[in-house]
């Protein structure tokens, strides 16, 4: 299927290579091949849900696909980022998408949201690159008092709930930034109970179709990137299933990812 491109329209930029976003992803590459929990982990908790809400047939789309490892679990994406990777497809801003309108059936984002300078800007471009009932689907960081613990104090990247990115219409050019640089808060920030309406009141064009936080003792066992492994993988099994079972229980309390589908209108 050719891609629906608009080569012609590509604002022609000189933007710098972030070498320091290249180095992180190859560790990244590196400790997902040294660790088969992580992927499993990834591809049963992550992936499965993510491709769970996708529609059939037309164009799917990943976006900041940084390390490649979603296209390694579903190949026939068309995967994209900021940052030029060998493994990738096309390099694109997700702020600043190189598609025609209504041309794009799914677009995937995993742990890409909360990294963007303007993240409104790209809700509305996916809103305008997708097809009447096509859908946006994102797993992304959630906050739930034992999150914001573990994000606040125990992780490398901010999560700052001050900030208030719903209300980021500003014109003129996209702010620079680190491809790394982030807020863990921002989904919630978004899409949370206190300014969900807000949020979803500058997208006209998108419906909330699933917000369904989950994820909790697989993962943090499983040390996610980091060397360390506290779960082995025969355990993996009967710890998944419990953990699912489990969910309604801590989902509100200790989740740490959600997974958020938004639909276009038909």
């Amino acid at each position: 299927m050719p891609v629906a491109v608009e080569l012609s329209t590509i604002e022609k930029r000189t933007v710098a290579i972030d070498t320091q976003a290249q180095e992180q992803l190859l560790r990244h590459r590196r400790v997902w091949e040294q660790k088969p929990i992580l992927r499993r982990v990834y591809n049963d908790e992550f992936f499965a849900r993510l491709l769970s809400f996708r529609i059939p047939n037309g164009l799917t789309l990943e976006v900041g696909a940084g390390p490649g490892f979603f296209k390694q679990f579903a190949p026939d994406i068309f995967s994209t980022d900021l940052v030029w990777c060998p493994w990738l497809d096309a390099i694109a801003d997700a702020q600043h998408l190189p598609f025609q309108n209504a041309s794009v059936a799914n677009i995937f984002g995993l742990d890409m949201l909360h990294h963007l300078a303007t993240p409104m800007t790209f809700l509305r471009e996916s809103a305008r690159i997708l097809t009447p009932g096509g859908r946006l689907i994102l797993v992304e960081p959630w906050i739930t008092p034992l999150s914001y613990f573990i994000f606040r104090f125990l992780h490398q990247e901010r999560c700052d709930l001050s900030e208030t990115p719903w209300l980021s219409n500003r014109p003129g050019a996209i702010p620079e930034k680190m491809a790394f640089d982030g807020n863990q808060a921002i989904p919630y920030l978004l899409f949370g109970p206190s300014h969900r309406s807000n949020t979803l009141n500058s997208l006209p064009g998108l419906k909330l179709l699933a917000l369904e936080p989950f994820c909790l003792f697989a993962y943090l066992l499983s040390g996610g990137f980091k060397p360390m492994n506290l779960l082995p993988e025969f355990l993996y099994p009967a710890l998944s299933k419990f953990e699912r079972a489990t969910l309604p229980l801590w989902r509100r309390i200790a989740a740490l990812r959600v997974v958020l589908a938004l639909e276009k209108n038909g």
